[in-house]
């Protein structure tokens, strides 16, 4: 149970407030708003597939790349949670102002490499690469830039382009350091005989780059292409965190008037439905859809079965 917060003093005196008191970081509040956070990890998902179908022809092995997490933060503090040495690739989209980074965990850079030079790829302590290390990274790093212009074809008309590599984040320069920046996360399980590899990748997207990119989105929504798995991804994107009343209802049945007036507790009103009949979900007085009737712990639930427009 929830323990009222004493933070306010009146008369000499403190006030219990009944409510929970959330931390509000004012130096870093959150920029983008939760539909288009969705939105980009929904693109994402196709960056992750075109990603492990690359690696996995150039490593000659199953590659599985899943998103594991999104954040909003400063630059300066993402720059501050990389280590020294990390692996980045600073990139450009076309005409969005500003720059995007691609990083690598040093670690599994390694172990890549050592996949590439016919190695096991087994886990290796976190060091500088080579030159030699380097190079072999820079042709594996080409795969990222173009699965990202796979995944964002349709969006922005834009093929990424490579600045340039780095291995000290210091010396990175893609936002102004208050500036907040996207970070999605991802895994990379390469398979082999032996352990398999594995480490974590990243894109790093500041505000500037995402603002066009946000604005490509709400017109590919709006005008249909952006592709969509349901109706309900359609109506999340344009409708955001708004509330509707959703209503769960049976075919319309009738009775005689006469049965009507001699209704009591505990009659039982045979309807003209079957069980096996679905029930018809509606928005506002308009159906959507059908669906049947079930339990989800404790609560009453329904599982879609069909849209109906």
């Amino acid at each position: 149970m929830t323990q009222p917060s004493t933070i306010v003093k009146a008369h000499g005196g403190p006030i219990g407030l009944d409510f929970d008191v959330s931390p509000f970081d004012f130096r870093a509040p959150d920029k983008f708003p939760r539909g288009f956070v969705r939105d980009m990890t929904e693109l994402h998902a196709t960056f992750s597939k075109n990603l492990s179908d690359r690696l996995g022809r150039e490593l000659r092995t199953a590659v599985t790349i899943d998103q594991i997490g999104v954040e909003q933060l400063s630059y300066d503090g993402y720059i501050r949670s990389m280590p020294n040495p990390s692996i980045l690739s600073v990139f450009e989209l076309g005409d969005t102002s500003g720059r995007v980074i691609f990083e690598v965990s040093p670690q599994l850079g390694l172990m890549l490499v050592d996949r590439m030079l016919g190695g096991s790829g087994k886990p290796v302590a976190p060091r500088r690469p080579t030159d030699l290390e380097q190079s072999i990274l820079s042709a594996l790093l080409v795969h990222p830039l173009e699965a990202l212009g796979e995944s964002l074809d349709g969006i922005i008309a834009t093929t990424p382009q490579l600045v340039g590599t780095e291995l000290n984040p210091q010396f990175v320069h893609a936002a102004a350091p208050t500036e907040m920046v996207l970070v999605l996360t991802f895994s990379v399980v390469a398979e082999a005989s032996g352990p398999a590899t594995r480490g974590l990748i990243s894109l790093c997207y500041p505000l500037t780059v995402l603002s066009p990119i946000r604005e490509s989105i709400r017109r590919a929504t709006w005008s249909g292409t952006l592709q969509q798995t349901a109706p309900s991804d359609a109506m999340a994107s344009i409708l955001g965190d708004s509330v509707v009343d959703v209503a769960v209802s049976t075919a319309r049945s009738s009775i005689p008037a006469s049965d009507l007036a001699g209704l009591s507790v505990g009659d039982v009103v045979t309807l003209e439905q079957t069980t096996d009949e679905p029930l018809l979900l509606s928005i506002d007085s308009r159906l959507i859809a059908e669906c049947h009737l079930g339990r989800q712990g404790p609560y009453l639930a329904t599982q879609l079965e069909k849209w109906t427009s």
